[in-house]
């Protein structure tokens, strides 16, 4: 059962992501409730519009007038969250179509992922909806992050909109994704937990990013497809304009069972997925941790199909085994000019043109002079006509053995920020051996090159990953 094709999808999803008001269903005064928390979350996030908490038993939720129902609030609703338990969200769906409220999400666990019964509930929601082209996402999804809209579903994140979406059918995902990206340095346009689809589903989503000018880099985390045409329509129109990554849950006969259990939906044979990662150039991920690698590249660096590198770092063979890997992916190391090779010849580095592209020095020659050699070895490949990425691999805990490991990295990343990375990408990794103190160092480094476009990883696997992305 499919909702009127009159709606203006656009129209309802404008709603979903930046709304000018919210109902709340199922709100509520106790903090340890979802109810609780999704209006405590909005008054923290300052949502700019009113918002409206539905619950028969109380007269005020946090400070806001509560309403019986959303017919009895006055004024017009844009978009209502339902937190009720399933049977009840039938007649909830119901009443915001009566209310003409352009989009529902439904948080509500408890439908076609739990059999028959559930099925049914979807299909009263869903006869309910079609009435008044209200929308439905979900049910079974924990909400939606909309910086420019001020909404959120994880506490503390910034309200600081970037470039980046994110579309998932898990929510546990969703969350991961959203909350570890913004550590990585990913700002997001939007993100949205989508659960069963019964209503909106992937393409649907496509389309509207695909027209969304504040979205550059989309990524979907899919277990199933209701329509695999319209999903290919859609996906095939997107990567004409964008770079989309899919991770695509239930590739394995056990994953795909697994499917069934989590959103009610059957997975779909992945040798059928492989081919539409061919025909559309959608980028396949296969991992939450490829994702987010991913996502920060495509949203930080210049996309260079030639993906020549030229690699610098401490460590014989950490270089070695760095040069390996990106062999393996078919990065090719790049060339470097004789003019260059001359001015590596006269600060120590190249002997007779050895040793020119990969660099390896000891930790202690590589921070000479207050890091000043770093940062002069790195400009000097940034310059370089054949050289599309500088990836520098740097191991702490040498440092942190010898020298000051925060005034190190301070020095670093002063050397980074100096140099213009917008022709040449600069990306890094920077190791450790997870000692907590390190791993604190590290961090505020690591987030102040991020801030800055300059994406640093735990390892040079995952920065040689993100290269081969940004070339394929």
């Amino acid at each position: 059962m499919s909702i009127s094709k009159e709606a203006s999808i656009d129209a309802n999803l404008d709603a979903a992501f930046k709304p000018k008001s919210i109902a709340i269903i199922g709100a509520s005064n106790d903090l340890n409730k979802l109810g609780g928390s999704e209006v405590k979350l909005l008054l923290d996030a300052n949502f700019e519009g009113p918002i409206y908490p539905i619950n028969p038993k109380e007269e005020e939720i946090q400070g806001l007038k509560a309403y019986k129902s959303v017919l009895n609030v006055p004024n017009q609703i844009d978009r209502a969250t339902i937190i009720l338990p399933p049977k009840l969200v039938p007649q909830a769906v119901k009443e915001c179509a009566e209310k003409k409220v352009k989009v529902v999400q439904i948080y509500s666990a408890g439908f076609s992922e739990f059999g028959e019964k559930g099925k049914q509930l979807e299909n009263q929601v869903l006869e309910y909806a079609k009435k008044h082209n209200t929308r439905i996402i979900g049910p079974n999804c924990i909400g939606t992050y909309s910086p420019s809209g001020r909404i959120t579903f994880v506490k503390g994140m910034s309200m600081d909109p970037g470039n980046v979406a994110f579309v998932s059918q898990s929510g546990g995902i969703t969350f991961d994704i959203v909350n570890r990206g913004e550590l990585s340095g990913i700002k997001f346009s939007k993100a949205i937990s989508i659960g069963n689809s019964i209503d909106l589903e992937h393409a649907d989503y496509l389309n509207y990013l695909n027209n969304d000018p504040a979205t550059k880099v989309i990524g979907l985390y899919v277990e199933s497809v209701r329509d695999g045409q319209k999903f290919f329509k859609a996906l095939k129109q997107a990567t004409v304009n964008k770079p989309v990554i899919i991770l695509k849950g239930g590739r394995t006969e056990v994953g795909s069972e697994s499917v069934v259990s989590h959103t009610g939906s059957i997975a779909g044979d992945y040798r059928i997925w492989q081919s539409l990662f061919e025909q559309t150039g959608a980028y396949q991920v296969k991992s939450i941790e490829e994702m987010i690698t991913a996502l920060v590249c495509l949203q930080n660096l210049t996309r260079y199909p030639t993906a020549r590198v030229a690699l610098i770092g401490n460590g014989g063979g950490a270089t070695v085994l760095a040069t390996d890997y990106l062999a393996e992916l078919q990065l090719p190391l790049g060339n470097i000019s004789p003019h260059t090779s001359k001015k590596l010849e006269e600060m120590g580095v190249a002997n007779n043109g050895r040793n020119v592209n990969p660099i390896d020095l000891p930790a202690h020659e590589l921070m000479s002079h207050d890091g000043e050699k770093f940062g002069k070895l790195v400009q000097l490949l940034t310059t370089e006509e054949e050289v599309d990425y500088v990836l520098f691999h740097i191991n702490l805990v040498p440092f942190a053995s010898y020298f000051n490991l925060e005034d190190i990295l301070e020095k670093i990343t002063h050397q980074l920020l100096q140099l213009n990375h917008t022709t040449t990408n600069l990306i890094g990794a920077f190791r450790t051996n997870g000692d907590p103190e390190l791993e604190k160092i590290r961090f505020e480094a690591v987030k102040t090159l991020g801030e800055n476009g300059i994406p640093v990883f735990r390892s040079f696997e995952e920065a040689a990953f993100g290269i081969s992305i940004l070339s394929s």
